[in-house]
This record gives structure tokens, C-alpha cells and sequence, in this order.
């Protein structure tokens, strides 16, 4: 069924944050929706969803208007939203999850054979082979998203609107649920596409609209867009994009900053390892591979037997977080939601968590003129975009919640930086100011970075060379010169049908 989006506008209070907003998307028709953090998409979702009622204009489904009509009833209209971070219960099973709200019943008994069998035919159908008794909490990320999408379907959707789906999925991963998502639009199912990365949107979608600052600019075909063009619609003006000169790196001083040796540890075994000060150096790898496990042995987050030489210095184990940041290495987590930011506190609080040993009195006294000397450095040259470091970081978009993330690290004056995904599911313009950031310190400060990333384009503009990891391995380690995205997933494909080793 075809979806019109006409004339939405929505206030909050004095401030609109939609204004006459129009999209259209037809029957089996993948759409994307694109803009910067706090454009304005996640207040259209909710208000195409019910979950926003009080707007001016008017949301059609099938010539059916929806506009007085609530979440459930939208639904049932065949309006349905898999967010970003899956909808489940993990403790309950597949089959559970699925008939949630729709629970088999007699006389107030959950008929779990009927269920389960039908559960099982349905996954069936849309070519999901488990077992519907085990815990959906057991899965990997990519069945928990399908079988979201397989319960939208089931729940008579027509129009499935899917925010981020790729998040913290592998490439294999993503073009996994992308052909699922292709076949179900093939079959008359439309989609609502929401992604940061416009490679995504140019590959998956038919056409795309972009919003900014509340303003649509709708409906155009795929085929008579690029990367260039709606980088502009986007962000209202031309962003250059970072792409690292590798002239610095002849001007490096001659002991390496990092030396590893005999390093063994959980997923991983055998890795040895040099960088040189003011490298910034790719992780490639699938999940299990070894590669976000080598990033977060050396940040501290698993032990591990084996040497590390850091400047210098020979370091046998870190057994914490903090003891990795006593010795100049801080990891950023490619999860801010869970191992990144405190929500409640202030930009100020989140900012100074890595240096509170250093600005605290003997007596536990934070020393506020530090306190505020240091949130406001970083807040100003990383940009973050907010009323104050006061304002509580659950309150910033994406892109500003992760500046003020590596923020954090910085504060610590690292040697080594470790970033694991650090751009994933933020707008554009911020993805190039942390670029930037990055390109910088390295060349300025001699600060080496591990860079881990499945976004491929990035990673070779970022990067000076490139680690493939498989089975806890490094099995490849190649220079980034003139590399492609294609060479990229060419060896790495071909590292893990061949078991090739160094």
C-alpha cells in the first residue's frame, strides 16, 4: 500500500522542528530517509508511527487517512517500526517473541504447541532455520533484526519502517538482511529505510528523501542521486570529506610506539605487532575473527599473556580499563550506550571521567577549575553541539554523545587510541569533524591510532595500512596504498576460504 506524507508540521513548544514536510512511498518500494542528527527524521517516524498525535498535516496509507488514530490502531493499518536496537525479550524464546501481543490462548492458557508450530512454519517461510524454542537473546544480531521484520509482516504490516538497521552488523551481515529485505519488497512489502551511510542508501533503495532542519527535499529516484549530492542536501553546504596524505609518515622517530610480542588472550593467539608513532592503523575482520577482540585485549577489557613495548616501555599485562589508561591507551567502544556515556550527567561529567585521579584532591575534592578548564578545551575543539558541557549527554544526537566520548579519551593525553566503530550510527558532518580529529593528532602528535570499522570507505581514508584478522589471528598486514574497498573484501574473503597465514 502506497504511504503519503503531506504537509507534516510539528512545534515543540516555540521551536518547529518540522515544517511542511511531503514524502511519498509507493507499493514495494524500499525508501530511504536520510539527514544529519536532530534533522527532524526520528520526530517524523513517531508521528508516521502515532507515537507523536498532536501535528498539522496528514499521514495516508492505502487512501486511508491515520491521522486520528493511535499507535495499535496504525498498526493494524499496517504501519509498523523495527527499531534500532532489536525489539526482544532475550530471556524468552523465538517462538514467544514473535506472537508477542498475539499469544495463542484458551481460557487464559498459552497454547505453546500451537504456537511453536505455527512459529516454526512462519520462520519457514521467510527462510529462517532455528529452533523456535531456543532464547531469542541467543541469536546473532542479523536473526534477531529478521525475525523483528518476519513478526512486522505477520503482524499484517505493509509499510515496515527500519531505523539503522545495520548497526554493529558484519558486511557479510548487512547483505544478508538487505537481500532479505529485497525479496520481501519484491513481494509488495514497502520499507522506510533509515541509515547514516550513503552507500547503503545508494545500494538498497529506490529513492530517497533527505531532511534538514525540518525541511524535506523528497522523493528522488535512486538513479539521480550520488554521494556528492546528497552529502549537500544533507548538511546545507559542501563537506569535504578527510583523506589522509601518508608524506608523515617518512618524519616518525625511530623506535616503533607500540611493539607486541607472543600476545595471547580470549579469541585471540600469536599476534605480533609494531606501529610506529603517528600511525593510524585498520582493523579488518568478521565477528569472531579476533579482530574487536585484539582491540579490546590491548584497551584493558580481557587479560593476556605476552609483552607490550609502549613507548618504550615494556608493559607484561593490563588488567583493567583504568590500569590501560595509566599507561597512555584508551579504547572507545564501538557501544556508547552501554560502555561509552553516562546519560544523565553532564557533557562536563562524562568529558573528565578518564582524569578524575588527576583532578581530585587527596580527600576526593574535584578540583573545579580543572574540571571546567578541560570539558571546556574539548568541548570547543571537538565541536559538540549543545547549549553548554552542563546539558546531560543523553540529550545530544549520535554524533555529539561520540565526540564527547573521545573527549573523554583524549583528555587522558593517549599514546595509543583505540576506536571500534567510531562513526557508526552518526550524521556525516560529525563522522568527518572525528576524521579530522583523528587525521590530525596523528600527524601533529605523534598519537597512533587502531582504527577498527566495517565501513570500508572510511577505513581507507583514514588509514595508513591495514590488519586482516581470522581465527584470532593476523594473517595479513598490507600498506594502504591505492587500496579499494573491493581489494578490501577481496583479500579478507579470500583470507577466510584459504586459511592464508602470514
Amino acid at each position: 500500500m502506497e504511504l503519503e506524507v503531506k504537509e507534516i508540521t510539528k512545534n515543540f513548544g516555540s521551536k518547529r522542528v518540522l515544517n511542511d514536510i511531503n514524502m511519498t512511498v509507493k507499493s514495494g518500494e524500499i525508501h530511504g530517509l536520510l539527514g544529519k542528527n536532530g534533522a527532524g527524521k526520528s520526530t517524523l517516524v513517531n508521528i508516521i508511527s502515532g507515537v507523536i498525535s498532536d501535528y498539522k498535516g496528514n499521514i495516508i496509507i492505502g487512501g486511508k487517512n491515520l491521522d486520528n488514530l493511535n499507535v495499535k490502531e496504525r498498526q493494524n493499518s499496517g504501519i509498523y517500526v523495527v527499531p534500532q536496537h532489536a525489539a526482544i525479550i532475550p530471556n524468552l524464546s523465538i517462538g514467544e517473541n514473535l506472537f508477542l501481543g498475539m499469544l495463542p490462548e484458551n481460557k487464559g492458557i498459552v497454547q505453546l504447541t500451537k504456537m511453536y508450530k505455527k512459529a516454526k512454519e512462519i520462520l519457514s517461510e521467510y527462510g529462517v532455520s532455528y529452533d523456535v524454542e531456543t532464547k531469542i537473546g541467543k541469536l546473532p544480531l542479523l536473526d534477531q533484526r529478521k525475525i523483528n521484520i518476519i513478526r512486522a509482516i505477520f503482524s499484517r504490516a505493509s509499510l515496515i519502517i527500519l531505523d539503522e538497521p545495520t548497526t554493529a552488523l558484519s558486511v557479510a551481515d548487512r547483505n544478508n538482511l538487505f537481500n532479505f529485505v529485497r525479496d520481501l519488497s519484491s513481494k509488495g512489502t514497502s520499507f522506510i529505510f533509515i541509515s547514516h551511510y550513503m552507500e547503503e542508501i545508494l545500494e538498497l533503495c529506490d529513492s530517497v528523501t533527505v531532511i534538514r532542519d525540518g525541511i524535506s527535499f523528497a522523493n528522488y529516484p535512486i538513479k539521480d542521486v550520488n554521494e556528492d549530492i546528497l552529502t549537500n542536501m544533507i548538511v546545507g553546504d559542501d563537506v569535504t570529506l578527510v583523506e589522509r596524505s601518508r608524506t608523515h609518515l617518512s618524519q616518525l622517530r625511530e623506535k616503533p610506539l607500540v611493539k607486541i610480542k607472543d600476545m595471547n588472550g580470549s579469541g585471540i593467539h600469536n599476534i605480533n605487532f609494531e606501529m610506529e608513532y603517528g600511525e593510524v592503523v585498520g582493523v579488518v575482520g568478521l565477528p569472531d575473527s579476533g579482530s574487536r577482540e585484539f582491540c579490546r585485549t590491548i584497551g584493558g577489557m580481557s587479560p593476556f599473556k605476552g609483552d607490550i613495548k609502549l613507548a618504550g616501555k615494556l608493559i607484561r599485562n593490563f588488567k583493567s580499563p583504568k590500569e590501560a589508561i595509566k599507561n597512555s591507551v584508551v579504547y572507545v567502544s564501538f557501544d556508547r550506550h552501554k560502555e561509552g556515556i553516562i546519560p544523565l550527567r553532564s557533557i562536563r561529567e562524562n568529558i573528565n571521567l578518564s582524569i578524575l585521579d588527576k583532578i581530585k584532591t587527596k580527600l576526593g575534592i574535584i578540583k573545579s577549575k580543572q574540571d571546567v578548564q578541560n570539558a571546556e578545551y574539548y568541548f570547543s575543539n571537538l565541536s559538540v553541539n549543545a547549549l553548554s558541557t552542563e546539558e546531560a549527554v543523553g540529550k545530544l544526537s549520535g554524533g555529539n554523545q561520540q565526540k564527547v566520548i573521545i573527549a573523554k579519551a583524549l583528555s587522558v593525553k593517549p599514546n595509543l587510541l583505540i576506536l571500534d566503530e567510531p562513526t557508526i550510527g552518526i550524521d556525516v558532518k560529525s563522522r568527518e569533524e572525528i576524521l579530522g580529529v583523528v587525521n590530525n593528532l596523528s600527524k601533529e602528535e605523534g598519537l597512533g591510532v587502531l582504527y577498527l570499522t566495517n565501513d570500508y570507505n572510511e577505513l581507507l581514508r583514514i588509514c595508513d595500512r591495514v590488519l586482516f584478522f581470522n581465527d584470532g589471528e593476523v594473517i595479513k598486514d598490507v600498506k594502504n596504498e591505492n587500496l579499494t574497498e573491493e581489494e578490501v573484501v577481496r583479500l579478507r574473503d579470500n583470507i577466510i576460504e584459504s586459511g592464508e597465514a602470514l
